[in-house]
């Protein structure tokens, strides 16, 4: 799974690639009508919401930019996702928090 992982748009490419089009993460949510912050959880954590506004907003499919969030025999959406998909690198406080601990 973590080399199907590893196939998945970075974040910050996302990001990237979003401003490329004059977008931010803080636009695809107004322009969908998304709760705050729902699109940038999304580049790190599945949405189904989300992953469709921001691969509607590149021109391209979900499945091209979150490989390991389908079935690739089939190409449907995973139901229910990897618990892997839903880890988070640590945020620097919480990383300083575990060195000083």
């Amino acid at each position: 799974m973590a080399n199907r992982r590893a196939a998945d748009k970075d974040p910050m490419e996302i990001r990237f690639l979003l401003n490329r089009k004059g977008l931010t993460f803080a636009d695809v949510d107004r322009m969908y009508g998304l709760p705050k912050s729902v699109a940038r959880v999304t580049a790190r954590c599945p949405n189904p919401k989300g992953e469709l506004a921001i691969a509607e907003c590149l021109g391209m499919s979900p499945r091209e930019i979150w490989p390991s969030r389908y079935d690739p025999s089939t190409g449907e959406r995973l139901k229910p996702q990897p618990g892997s998909h839903y880890t988070d690198r640590p945020k620097f406080r919480q990383q300083h928090q575990q060195k000083v601990a």
